[in-house]
């Protein structure tokens, strides 16, 4: 009887001890798991972590190189970003517009597109600075161009407003000698110079000085369609004296 105790006892006693070895075995199986698992994401995120590193240093000596489309496909072709490459990509975006606004000669829209820089990179950030001074330089430029046109234009108006005012001014003095010469010297001049009416002659005073009068002589064709002209003359009413001046 005591001897099937013993034996009850022992049994139970493996039975425990298997029972601790199996716990222990599945606690180590469990840890062994995780480990695996954690040790697989850090390795996963290193490796983002990698990828978008060696994407803007790319990127960055393409820049350096003016190479900016190559840079922002650099940047396009990655899968998960970090703060750096998503500032570089938005820069080098506004950077391509920009250029393109330059080249259209739309000087307002590229400087917008210049206003902001996202990203710490020095290669974009020269870049930047290079085309604004293009465009702020473009800009003077046509500034001046539509100054200097404008000038020009007033000059112009101011020039033609001179001329009209001088021909206006040589009408009215030949008006005014024409007032001013009277029939009787008029008649004198035509009989000393033999400038009959009758032969179509056409006497017209264009300026007097004292006694001195200047006449522009013309004489009508047979058909008295056009009147050529013979001569300018200049008559002395007191002495008698003619002289052609043209």
């Amino acid at each position: 009887m005591t001897t099937i105790k013993f034996f009850k006892k022992a049994m139970v006693g493996t039975a425990a001890v298997a029972t601790i070895f199996a716990l222990a075995g599945c606690g180590k199986q469990s840890a062994s798991s995780s480990d695996t698992s954690s040790s697989s994401t850090s390795s996963s995120v290193r490796s983002s972590e990698s990828k978008a590193s060696k994407a803007y240093r790319t990127a960055n000596k393409l820049i350096q190189n003016h190479n900016y489309e190559g840079a922002y496909e650099q940047l396009s072709q990655l899968n998960d970003h970090n703060a750096q490459t998503e500032a570089l990509a938005d820069d080098l975006q506004s950077y391509m517009d920009a250029q393109k606004a330059y080249e259209n000669g739309d000087y307002d829209g590229a400087k917008n597109n210049l206003k902001s820089q996202k990203s710490t990179s020095p290669a974009m950030r020269n870049a930047y600075a290079d085309l604004q001074s293009k465009v702020s330089s473009a800009q003077g430029s046509t500034s001046s161009q539509t100054s200097s046109s404008t000038n020009s234009k007033q000059t112009n108006k101011q020039s033609g407003s001179t001329s009209s005012a001088t021909q206006q001014s040589s009408s009215a003095a030949n008006q005014a000698a024409s007032d001013a010469t009277s029939d009787n010297v008029v008649q004198q001049f035509a009989n000393k110079m033999g400038f009959s009416g009758s032969q179509g002659y056409q006497i017209m005073p264009t300026g007097k000085t004292g006694n001195v009068y200047k006449f522009e002589v013309r004489q009508n064709n047979s058909d008295n369609t056009v009147a050529n002209l013979i001569g300018i003359y200049q008559y002395n009413s007191q002495t008698g004296a003619v002289t052609k001046i043209a």
